[in-house]
């Protein structure tokens, strides 16, 4: 089956639980650039966090799933598949940490690629290991354990934003299956809907994960080669952490998005996020292109 196929029978809409956060809305001005996060944000999602898997044989189960579906052949085995590969989701994460990065990032393909030869070797699966299987798999697993489906009128919004020629980038944690995923669900790549290359920023791409200034610094350094400012910018997430509080260290303004309790994260907890305040609060996108728009 073809790829975007596959990946639209195992997606479907997901329904977003309303957020208690009442919006806090004004007029911006001279909004020349918007920057989204993505999960969470632009993407519904079941999960609050990562695909990362827990053990048990749940997680086993999907696995191999993902193997079939991507026409590797699972042979009767004994091994936790899930704990197998949790460990080397550790093993890859160690390495990054030992080179001392505050908030590093894998290649999921990487950890992959050691996964599938380690049960490869070990006579647990068969069939064709190249990077274009690993990859399907890797596809199929995601779509499993961490379902998305485009926020309401998310894309009416990205469409706005292009015919009254605002920039569009991102900054977000991510692998090389969600720039797919995104252009597979919208129904366009990210250059037709008006994305600027140069400022998306995926984490897997720098090994750095959000809220890691790298990442914002080199969107900030990127827009100004656009002749963008920081006070241009609005920087669109649902993590007061991970999006909001780096965006405005930055100069970006912030909107933070309500419109999901499940993947709206306050961190109130953390001293930096206690008393933080976004530019804008809002739970629907019409919310914010009236803020941008009118």
């Amino acid at each position: 089956m073809p790829l975007t196929k596959t990946v639209l029978s195992l997606l479907q809409p997901i329904e977003a639980i309303a957020s208690p956060i009442k919006p806090k809305l004004k007029k911006l001005s001279d909004i020349r650039a918007v920057i989204f996060d993505v999960y969470g944000t632009l993407f519904t999602t079941k999960s609050s966090h990562s695909s990362l898997p827990e053990s048990g044989t749940q997680f086993d189960g999907i696995i191999v799933e993902a193997l079939e579906e991507a026409d590797f052949d699972v042979f009767e085995h004994d091994v936790s598949l899930s704990n197998l590969y949790m460990e080397h989701i550790r093993a890859h994460y160690g390495i990054r940490q030992a080179e001392d990065i505050a908030y590093p990032e894998i290649n999921i393909c990487d950890v992959w690629q050691d996964f599938l030869n380690e049960l490869f070797v070990d006579g647990i699966i068969d069939g064709d290991l190249t990077e274009r299987s690993i990859r399907r798999v890797i596809m199929c697993y995601e779509c499993k354990v961490n379902p998305v489906w485009p926020v309401k009128r998310s894309l009416e919004f990205i469409r706005n934003l292009q015919d009254n020629d605002v920039y569009s980038g991102i900054i977000a944690t991510a692998q090389f299956y969600t720039p797919t995923i995104m252009e597979i669900l919208y129904q366009n790549s990210l250059e037709t809907l008006g994305f600027k290359r140069s400022i998306c920023i995926w984490s897997y791409e720098y090994r750095h994960r959000k809220p890691s200034p790298v990442l914002f610094d080199l969107c900030e350094k990127k827009l100004r080669d656009f002749g963008i400012n920081p006070q241009e910018v609005i920087y669109v997430g649902n993590d007061m952490f991970n999006d909001i509080l780096p965006a405005r260290k930055v100069g970006f303004k912030t909107a933070f998005f309500t419109g999901n309790a499940n993947s709206t994260r306050l961190h109130e907890d953390i001293a930096e996020c206690a008393n933080i305040k976004p530019t804008i609060i809002f739970n629907s996108f019409d919310q914010l292109a009236n803020c941008i728009f009118q």
